[in-house]
């Protein structure tokens, strides 16, 4: 069986290399959108054998070549997910991004994706201890590439900080939180809803390390801001 998938790839390299001048089609990528058309037909099993043989296949000599490799992997990890394989999953997100982390590394969007889905995949499995120690790798390569104030920064201090404080790390989560807080409010509009969420993490995370009356100023901080919203409206 693994034989005719093989040559049904091939078959149609060749057939798409014959037509006209439309450039051809690799046995990979072949695969691949075999593999696509075997998903939007719900023959999931399927589509999962084509994409490993087309992981088979793929060289990983050259940068380019490592990021299609990744991608098939990531594809094929997203199937495994949705099946509830996690473990099988989680392999091969580790191997797309030590395939696009050598050097030349790839794009550092598809890097930060990758950890992104890994972290969400560990804590997904109750792995906070994991996932915490991966978003804190995605945190660095996104305000390296974005800058601290970027909106993706501001969305991963918080799922640190609700991990941190999760783990029972209230020291730790205030600092993701404060950080956040100084972010957000830094984003167009002024007082807004965004200020008010991050205010009552904040106030959540100093509740449960003792500092009850600085927690109850933060709530009524909050408090405030979402009244003045609700007399805009």
């Amino acid at each position: 069986m693994v034989r005719c998938w093989l040559n049904a790839a091939f078959a149609s390299w060749l057939l798409l290399g014959c037509v006209g001048d439309v450039a051809p089609v690799s046995p990979v990528e072949a695969l691949r959108q075999q593999a696509s058309q075997a998903r939007a037909a719900n023959q999931i099993d399927h589509a999962r054998a084509l994409l490993r043989q087309a992981i088979a296949l793929s060289p990983i000599a050259s940068r380019d070549e490592r990021a299609t490799s990744a991608d098939l992997r990531r594809e094929l990890a997203g199937i495994d997910v949705s099946l509830g394989e996690p473990h099988e999953a989680e392999k091969l997100y580790q191997e797309a991004v030590v395939l696009l982390e050598s050097a030349p590394a790839g794009s550092i969007e598809a890097i930060i994706n990758l950890r992104t889905q890994l972290a969400g995949l560990h804590y997904r499995q109750g792995n906070l201890q994991e996932a915490s120690e991966i978003y804190y790798v995605v945190l660095r390569l996104e305000t390296s590439s974005l800058g601290g104030e970027h909106p993706d920064v501001l969305g991963t201090l918080s799922i640190l900080g609700g991990l941190e404080l999760k783990l029972g790390h209230t020291r730790e989560a205030e600092v993701l939180f404060r950080r956040q807080l100084v972010g957000v409010e830094k984003l167009p509009g002024g007082e807004k809803r965004e200020v008010a969420n991050v205010l009552d993490n904040l106030a959540d995370t100093l509740r449960k390390a003792g500092r009850t009356s600085e927690a109850a100023e933060l709530k009524a901080k909050a408090a405030q801001i979402r009244h003045k919203l609700c007399d805009e409206c």
